[in-house]
């Protein structure tokens, strides 16, 4: 299981590129930060089409999804999933639909589905 706390370790190691980001004292110091930045490198690779390093960010924020205690599963659901801001075209359903694994798409779909007009 992964703690809310090896995060910042464990996104560092899959994407050595966000260092500068979450290194600030600051982010390192909050999870809610921490995905938030990792929500936008996320959110940035979709606009840029660069499909297979959003794949792989999907793949991360679901293992953390499936594997992490229940403070960082739970933050997963609302601060990564929520500032994904993917739900705004079809184009950016359809990236989520096809390229998450269905865990994930299934907690980010949800609350799009239950939501009042």
């Amino acid at each position: 299981m992964t703690s809310s706390s090896e995060t910042a370790t464990l996104l560092l190691e899959s994407f050595p590129e966000l260092g500068a980001e979450l290194q600030v004292p600051a982010t390192r110091q909050s999870l809610y930060r921490q995905l938030s930045c990792f929500a936008t490198f996320t959110r940035e690779a979709a606009e840029a089409g660069q499909l297979a390093l959003l794949k792989r960010c999907f793949e991360v924020a679901d293992r953390l999804l499936r594997q992490g205690d229940a403070y960082l599963a739970r933050a997963i659901e609302n601060v990564y999933l929520h500032c994904l801001h993917l739900d705004g075209s079809t184009y950016g359903n359809q990236l989520a639909r096809q390229l998450m694994p269905s865990r994930l798409y299934q907690t980010y779909h949800y609350p799009h589905t239950t939501m009042l007009p």
